[in-house]
This record gives C-alpha cells, sequence and structure tokens, in this order.
C-alpha cells in the first residue's frame, strides 16, 4: 500500500539528537560498505597478487641461481678432476722416477690451474702412502686401506672419485679426491686433497652469490661447502632437498619468519646446492603484514574512515532538512485534505447552522411585534422577555458550538502529543462533526466500545481527521442508508479501532490502490483521492498500521491499530 507524505514534523531537542544519530550511523555503514569496502577489498586484492608475483619472481630467480651455480660447481670438479687425470696419464709422470722433487713440480703444476689442491700423494694398489708432498706430517707409514673412498675405488669401475667432506688422519675437515691408472698389471692411484676454504671462496665468486646464502650438502643434510653465513662444515643443514626432482623450490617456516630455498643436484657428486636468499627474511609482522605495510594500512582506513563520516554527517544534515521539508509539505498536504473535508461537510453544516439560525429569527419578529403599538392589545398577557431572550441565546451559542468544531478540525495547528479517551474523540466525531450528516443520511450507528482501553498518546486533531475520512467515506459508501458499525478492541500493547459499512464495498484491484494519493472510488467531482492517503500517513507518523477488508456487495472494514505510547 503506498502512503502520503508523514504528517509529523521531525522531532526537537533530545529527540533530535537521537534522530540524527539513528541516521548517521546507517548512512555511515552504507558509505563504508559502497565505496570503502570495495575500495580495500580491491586493495587487498592487489596485494596479494604482488606477493604472488614477487614470491613466484624471487622463486623463479632462486632456482635459476641454484642450477646456474650447481653447474659452475660440477664443472669445477670435472675440471679437478681432469687435472689429476692429466697428471697421471703423462708420460713424464709414468716414465720419471717419482720422488718428492718431481712429485713437488707436479703439485705446483696443479695449484697453478687451482689453488683448491693442497697436496698430492701417490697411493699403491694395498693402500699405502708412497710418496706425499704437502703441508701435513704423517707418520711413518699411511695406509687407506680401510677408507672408504680407497675401497669404492679399487673396486668399481670407476676412475676417479670425489670425497664427502671428513676430518681422515689430519683431523681437519677436507676432501679427498682420487683417480687411478692401470699399466698393465700395476696399479697406481694419484689422491689429493681439496680445501674446503678454497671451494667456500669460489662459491663466492660465482654469479648471483651477492643476492644468496649458498651452501653445499650431502643426502643426509650434512654441510659440505658452505658461505660464512650459511654454517660450518660438517654440521647439520636446517633443510635437506629431496632426492626428487632434481632442481625445486620448497617454501619452510622457521619461527615466525618464512625461508625459502632453492637448490640443484650436482652430477659429479652426490650433493646438492642449496641456495636462500642474502636479504633478511620478511618477517610475518603484525596480522601476516610488514610492520610498515601495516602501519600504512591502518592510516589509510583511518583516514577513510574521518572521510567516510564527514561524508555521513553531511548527508545525514541534508536528509534531515529534507525531512523537514517534507514535513512542511505533508503538513500542507494534510491541511489541504482537511479543507477538502470541510467543503464535502459545508452542506450539512450550513443545514445545520440553519436551525438555530431560523429560531433566532422567528424569536426576534415576536420580539418586534411585540414592541409594534398597532398590535397592542389591551387583553394580552405581558410578554415574557426572559423566555425569547433566552431561547436566542441558546441558539447563538448553539452556532458558535458548530462553527467552533468545524474551525477546530479544520486549524493548521502544531502537532501536540498528550493523553486522549479514543471514545471520547470517535464520540465528538459522530455526535458533533458529522452528527447531522448521519442523522439525515438514514444510517444506523452501532458503537461496539471495548471499555477496557485505556488512554492512548496520541495527536488528537490529526486522530480527529482521520477518524473525519474514515466514517466520512463510510457514510459515501452507503447513499441509500445502512449500519455504520464503530467498534474497538483491546490488543495487548495496541488499540485497534475498526469502521465497518454495509456498503457498495471494493474489489481486489481497488484495495490495492485505496491509500495511494489522488485514488477514489467515487463519482467524478465528488472527491478529492486525499482523504484515506493522509490518513494513511498520520497513522504511520503515530507509530500504527492501517488495514482495509472489503467484498464488493457487502461493505468494507477499515481497522486502525495504534500503540498506547508512542516510542
Amino acid at each position: 500500500m503506498a502512503a502520503a507524505q508523514q504528517a509529523t514534523p521531525p522531532p526537537t531537542g533530545p529527540a533530535k539528537d537521537r534522530h540524527y544519530r539513528e541516521l548517521l550511523w546507517p548512512t555511515f555503514g552504507r558509505i563504508t560498505l559502497l565505496y570503502f569496502v570495495p575500495l580495500l577489498l580491491l586493495a587487498v586484492f592487489f596485494s596479494i597478487q604482488y606477493r604472488r608475483l614477487v614470491r613466484e619472481s624471487s622463486r623463479a630467480h632462486l632456482e635459476v641461481i641454484a642450477e646456474h651455480q650447481a653447474n659452475t660447481l660440477d664443472l669445477f670438479l670435472r675440471e679437478r678432476l681432469v687435472n689429476l687425470a692429466n697428471i697421471i696419464n703423462d708420460p713424464l709422470f709414468v716414465s720419471q722416477s717419482l720422488d718428492q722433487t718431481t712429485l713437488r713440480s707436479f703439485l705446483e703444476e696443479l695449484q697453478q690451474t687451482s689453488d683448491a689442491f693442497v697436496d698430492l700423494g701417490i697411493v699403491s694398489e694395498n693402500g699405502s702412502l708412497v710418496e706425499y708432498v704437502g703441508p701435513v706430517n704423517f707418520p711413518s707409514s699411511v695406509s687407506y686401506q680401510n677408507e672408504e673412498w680407497f675401497r669404492q675405488l679399487l673396486s668399481g669401475d670407476r676412475s676417479s672419485i670425489i670425497t664427502e667432506i671428513y676430518l681422515g688422519f689430519r683431523d681437519r675437515p677436507h676432501f679427498t679426491i682420487a683417480v687411478k691408472r692401470r699399466d698393465g698389471s700395476a696399479l697406481q692411484i694419484l689422491r689429493s686433497t681439496l680445501s674446503p676454504d678454497r671451494l667456500s671462496n669460489y662459491l663466492t665468486t660465482l654469479e648471483g652469490a651477492s643476492e644468496v646464502h649458498a651452501a653445499v650438502v650431502n643426502g643426509t643434510g650434512v654441510l659440505q661447502v658452505t658461505t660464512p653465513r650459511a654454517g660450518e662444515p660438517l654440521q647439520g643443514s636446517s633443510f635437506v632437498p629431496p632426492e626428487e626432482p632434481a632442481r625445486g623450490y620448497v617454501s619452510s617456516q622457521v619461527a615466525t619468519t618464512d625461508l625459502d630455498y632453492a637448490y640443484a643436484w650436482l652430477s659429479e657428486t652426490p650433493w646438492a646446492l642449496v641456495v636462500t636468499n642474502a636479504q633478511e627474511p620478511v618477517n610475518r609482522g603484525i596480522f601476516g603484514l610488514p610492520q610498515d605495510v601495516f602501519l600504512s594500512t591502518v592510516a589509510f582506513v583511518v583516514l577513510g574512515g574521518v572521510v567516510i563520516l564527514l561524508r555521513a554527517r553531511q548527508l545525514t544534515g541534508r536528509q534531515i532538512a529534507v525531512e523537514q521539508h517534507e514535513a512542511e509539505l505533508s503538513g500542507q498536504l494534510v491541511h489541504a485534505a482537511k479543507l477538502a473535508s470541510v467543503g464535502e461537510l459545508a452542506a450539512g453544516i450550513a443545514h445545520e447552522i440553519n436551525n438555530p439560525l431560523a429560531i433566532i429569527a422567528e424569536e426576534v419578529g415576536v420580539l418586534k411585534d411585540s414592541l409594534d403599538p398597532t398590535l397592542a392589545d389591551e387583553d394580552d398577557e405581558q410578554l415574557d422577555l426572559d423566555e425569547h431572550l433566552s431561547i436566542i441565546y441558546e441558539a447563538v451559542f448553539r452556532c458558535r458550538d458548530i462553527t467552533r468544531k468545524l474551525l477546530t478540525f479544520v486549524r493548521h495547528a502544531e502537532v501536540r502529543l498528550d493523553t486522549h479517551d479514543v471514545h471520547g474523540i470517535l464520540d465528538e466525531v459522530l455526535d458533533g462533526i458529522l452528527g447531522n450528516e448521519i442523522s439525515i443520511s438514514n444510517v444506523e450507528v452501532v458503537r461496539k466500545y471495548d471499555e477496557t482501553i485505556p488512554a492512548i498518546v496520541t495527536e488528537r486533531n490529526q486522530l480527529i481527521q482521520v477518524f473525519v475520512n474514515l466514517i466520512k467515506n463510510a457514510l459515501d459508501a452507503m447513499p441509500d442508508g445502512g449500519a455504520l458499525t464503530v467498534k474497538t478492541v483491546d490488543r495487548n500493547d495496541r488499540a485497534a479501532f475498526s469502521v465497518t459499512d454495509t456498503g457498495c464495498g471494493m474489489t481486489a484491484d481497488q484495495i490495492e490502490s485505496v491509500f495511494m494519493p489522488f485514488f477514489t472510488t467515487k463519482d467524478p467531482g465528488k472527491g478529492t483521492g486525499l482523504g484515506l492517503s493522509v490518513s494513511y500517513s498520520i497513522i504511520k507518523s503515530l507509530g500504527g498500521q492501517c488495514y482495509v477488508e472489503s467484498t464488493p456487495g457487502r461493505g468494507s472494514t477499515f481497522t486502525v491499530e495504534l500503540p498506547y505510547e508512542m516510542k
């Protein structure tokens, strides 16, 4: 059901402040949901996408560095094996007597190719160290017969070997690199030691070394070669790369930080080169965000909240101004509806005023005749002036009461909420304002009042207008007479008032439009279409509800529910 503009003006004083807050916070919430939340979600989305792209870029970069450094280290180790193989296959190595002087010259040749070579030694087929040059002073006899690298090189088909880092006879971390050569039935083994420090320095010279921390680990996670910040040789690594795939990337969490590892397995040795970012790992910060990003987000949210609050206050002020303007227009509309009702009541009011005026005219005529000497008769009794003047006085005051009720109804008065007896208001409308029209319309009025209904807090003048409109419409629906039932019922915290007629009734389509402004079922020129629309608006403004039930040819019932106290 459509309703006209609300007739009650906006509240003032504390009620106005409460009404302002009731409008402000919903407006603030709507603006936030409409503008700020989508922007925030968009920022979060782009932040997530940016972090994903940065992570993917970092991952790809780490994988490239790991693979490149692994290939370079593989090439370096392969060159060292080739260096030893060239010496053991050198005809001079075979033909000359292998004394310390000759062996030292070969060591110097090796160290010219790479300073990673520490010493050089010749091992016999039974594992005895035949000749040695280098910084270590071994005992008189050294045997590698029980060393793992010697057994592998002796029993296998491989012609060379590079061991994992171990302490050995010298009790210092080192690598053993060895090659073998069989000359007829004789087996010669040439071994050397690679310095972990030199290999570590070599890692720091590789491409991308300044961007990462690099380390070489074996299959069990023992560090073989490390850079200064990656740990010490023979220590356990915090990350053990999986055997498959041969190249990969793993992200793991240590304490409250994320560490990204890229690894690549070497082909010359069962080692994997592992790299991590050289920059400090990004801390999870607050709610998973870095501290600076979190503080920037908080500042953005606070600034956005202030802007939205200012905008909400501005819109709320405009809305209250609009409500005030609408209230003024609504008041004018209600007043216009009153004037329209007065126009319809004018004929009945005129007829009702004519009766006392006729009495006054008759009494004045009697008094005038009594004062005419030509009409005087000695036998006539003296005229009782008090009696006739009293009749005139009563007639005048009867006219005054009629016009006062009419003016009270039509006057554009301020809205004032007070406690009123609804039954008294109904009787005033039925017996006073519409009493004459009811008396000449051949309509029987049936009053079914619930006497338990207490007084209600309402606006008397507006409620009178509602009852006038409803009862006047009921009378118009019964041009040939009928029964008008006015009923009141107590419904817990509400009072219900119904007006039932036995008139023409309404169709379903008419019921749907009955409260729309300017809709009327009356003949052209006999109705403005504002009465029910304004009544509906007044009832809503008083915190109530209005219903209609109607059957074509059997009449209609309009029911109004009003709370006992307006909230």
